[in-house]
């Protein structure tokens, strides 16, 4: 069976280094189809008229140098293999490279075909393999999602019912109860309430993570907030119903506005 070709995109300004990666890529067993540009401008022109199995970068370039260049590359096609060509051996800027996205790193003067024909197949398998993972991990992400969200509409439906009728229980619509039963209905009423808020937690988590909520910065008034907070808290612990004055204790609390985040989905 005939291998495909590779399409290769080299970003190169030196013609001697140019013609010297064009005939170790031709003595290869591999075909190549190679296109050669000078300038990183003119390779992010060609990156964004066709996509090449791989990326050969020279970092030093009439209008980009260093670490740049290969940056700029993969913000314009993070998914595309790059192989770095360097003139130096400069173990820092590999290693950065590397940890950066870059395939490979390798040194124009130690090149033979048979390592750049290896280093470009690996680069390219290498970035097939992570895109694999990452289609996966949205699948993944997806179907939790979908899950989660049949699961909570499963839960509510019950939870709100349970809710609707300790709440008539509660107002005496089926009559009178004792002190002991109101009690009882109470904590019903409590457990249910706390579910409904785990429920919303769970899925406000979830879309977080699948990045499809937004956060929304607001001012709010400290005092209102404490206050917020102690009425909440007031019919689990009826203790601090008597601390709650201390609010009001405090004159520096009603100028104090603080940033407030607010989560919202998208």
């Amino acid at each position: 069976m005939d291998q495909p070709t590779t399409q290769v995109l080299l970003i190169e300004d030196n013609p001697g280094d140019a013609d010297l990666v064009r005939l170790r890529l031709i003595e290869g067993k591999s075909p190549v189809n190679v296109n050669c540009v000078n300038r990183l401008s003119d390779g992010l022109a060609s990156l964004s008229l066709e996509t090449p199995s791989v990326v050969l970068l020279d970092l030093n370039l009439p209008d980009s140098r260093g670490a740049e260049t290969f940056r700029r590359v993969m913000e314009h096609s993070p998914n595309v293999p790059v192989v770095v060509l360097s003139g130096q051996d400069d173990e820092i800027l590999a290693s950065k490279a590397l940890h950066q996205g870059v395939q490979d790193y390798l040194v124009k003067g130690d090149i033979s075909s048979k390592h750049l024909e290896r280093a470009i197949r690996y680069a390219v398998e290498r970035q097939g393999l992570l895109r694999a993972l990452e289609i996966t991990q949205k699948q993944q992400l997806e179907f939790k999602n979908q899950f989660l969200s049949h699961v909570s509409h499963e839960l509510r439906t019950p939870l709100t019912c349970i809710h609707q009728y300790v709440s008539l229980l509660l107002d005496g619509l089926a009559g009178n109860m004792l002190p002991e039963q109101t009690d009882h209905l109470k904590t019903i009423l409590k457990s249910v309430n706390q579910l409904h808020a785990m429920i919303r937690d769970l899925l406000e988590a979830t879309r977080a993570e699948g990045g499809k909520m937004r956060i929304e910065a607001r001012c709010v008034a400290l005092p209102d907030l404490i206050r917020q907070a102690v009425a909440m808290l007031r019919p689990t612990k009826k203790r601090l119903a008597s601390k709650s004055e201390w609010i009001h204790g405090f004159p520096w609390c009603s100028p104090i506005r603080i940033a407030y985040s607010r989560c919202s989905s998208t």
